[in-house]
């Protein structure tokens, strides 16, 4: 019997469709995984606003009751609560030089919160 004559432009096209094909359904595998990614980040970033908000006091008395706070004179933390330091983690915006510009910061308040484990700014 005679052997059949193959085209090989169709017998190309149809591999190169099988290529697109397969390529198509990897990279919506890949766009899976990164939505899935994307997710799970978004949520644990929900979470940390949620708990810093949490962290912040709403008012002078909840600021004051922060128990990283805690053996620092009510002075002080009126002072730090003004400025604008409403958490623990507002701190971390304050130079040691910007908190001892601030009326009746000490270097001594300042030995007082990094014992505590306070962060302030480089």
């Amino acid at each position: 019997m005679a052997k059949k004559k193959v085209n090989r432009k169709k017998v190309l096209k149809r591999e190169w469709a099988k290529l697109k094909k397969a390529s198509r359904e990897q990279l919506e595998k890949v766009v899976d995984v990164a939505e899935t990614v994307v997710d799970k980040a978004v949520e644990q970033v929900k979470e940390v606003v949620a708990d810093i908000k949490h962290q912040a006091a709403t008012n002078l008395e909840e600021f004051q009751a922060l128990p990283e706070l805690e053996g620092i004179p009510v002075s002080r933390l009126e002072t730090f609560y003004q400025a604008g330091i409403k958490s623990v983690a507002d701190f971390a915006a304050w130079t040691e030089k910007d908190l001892l510009g601030l009326k009746g910061i000490g270097a001594a308040t300042i030995k007082q919160l990094k014992e505590k484990g306070i962060a302030l700014k480089g």
